[in-house]
């Protein structure tokens, strides 16, 4: 998708890097950081799963609000491919550190983190670290931990037919997540409960296409497929915030859809644990709200943000 479908021709966009680690990261900042609105920062999904698909929620920046859009290291324009590095790099500490060196790389005092599924992960674990810049969370379709998650994936591929079952219950015991049957059973779930829009929009084509082409961080952090959340995803398995999401103290917006992967159960311990936090249930949408329903998706997301402008005194 073409900036100029969704922002002014007049609207700033900025492409950079940010040295990290050794290696460098991309980033993306439409709108001026120098506004009187506060900016957000997006975080995508995955592990892995490049930028692309976030990509509409540049629509925001028509608001004059800054948006910044990054792959985090190891995907898309942050690729390693073909560059010599040791995988077991991978851990949620990384990704942490990395977005400290983007917001500082940036110089924003102020901003928001609008992370989506595994991007709300590491917007959860930023907070944690009780950044003095964060001035609100939006929680898109994520959760509180790996085990609880597990849970609400069983219970949503019982509802699939049989013959996928048995197919995803093969691939956890041979490991096989390339065999077209596989790859068939996953396009059904993913049909239901991650993005039910056909055909995928062509920010979701991009994304898939680079995860298909580099996947190394999806598979050394998630598996490489939505269902071995626990099993194979090592330096996650055992990730589990829930008793800490009270030191969150940051204004937060949790927004999931209907048919989500990331099911009411998941959501709600997200909603119960951070003190305040506010829950829009998408209606008719699975995993990807803001491109099945954008016209229920944005209004939610920019009130909550006027609001932090206002509370903040920079509207």
């Amino acid at each position: 998708m073409n900036e100029s479908q969704h922002v002014s021709p007049n609207t700033l966009i900025k492409e950079g890097r940010v040295s990290f680690n050794g290696f460098s990261t991309w980033y993306q900042v439409t709108g001026s950081t120098q506004s009187n609105r506060i900016p957000v920062i997006l975080l995508h999904g995955g592990p892995g799963y490049p930028s692309f698909s976030m990509e509409p929620m540049e629509v925001l920046a028509k608001s004059n609000r800054a948006l910044v859009r990054y792959d985090q290291i190891g995907c898309g324009k942050s690729s390693l491919k073909d560059i010599p590095h040791d995988s077991s790099m991978f851990v949620i500490d990384l990704f942490v550190r990395e977005l400290e060196a983007l917001v500082a790389e940036l110089e924003l005092e102020e901003y928001v983190l609008l992370g989506h599924s595994w991007g709300g992960m590491l917007a959860i674990e930023f907070a944690l670290t009780q950044p003095v810049g964060l001035k609100g969370l939006i929680l898109y379709s994520t959760l509180a931990s790996i085990a609880e998650w597990t849970v609400a994936t069983e219970k949503l591929v019982a509802t699939l037919p049989e013959e996928i079952q048995a197919t995803i219950r093969k691939a956890r015991l041979t490991n096989d997540t390339e065999s077209p049957e596989f790859k068939t059973a996953e396009h059904e779930f993913n049909r239901r409960f991650v993005c039910r829009l056909d055909p995928l929009p062509d920010c979701v084509q991009l994304a898939e296409a680079a995860l298909a082409s580099d996947n190394e961080v999806y598979k050394v952090m998630a598996g490489g497929s939505e269902f071995d959340s626990g099993g194979a995803m090592t330096p996650l398995k055992n990730w589990d915030v829930r008793p800490r999401l009270k030191e969150i103290s940051a204004p937060t917006l949790c927004i999931s859809g209907e048919f989500d992967e990331a099911t009411p159960e998941v959501m709600g311990t997200l909603v119960n644990g951070i003190s305040g936090a506010e829950w829009y249930l998408v209606p008719g949408a699975s995993h990807s709200a803001h491109l099945e329903t954008p016209d229920l998706f944005y209004p939610v997301v920019e009130d909550f943000l006027n609001r932090l402008d206002t509370s903040v005194g920079r509207k």
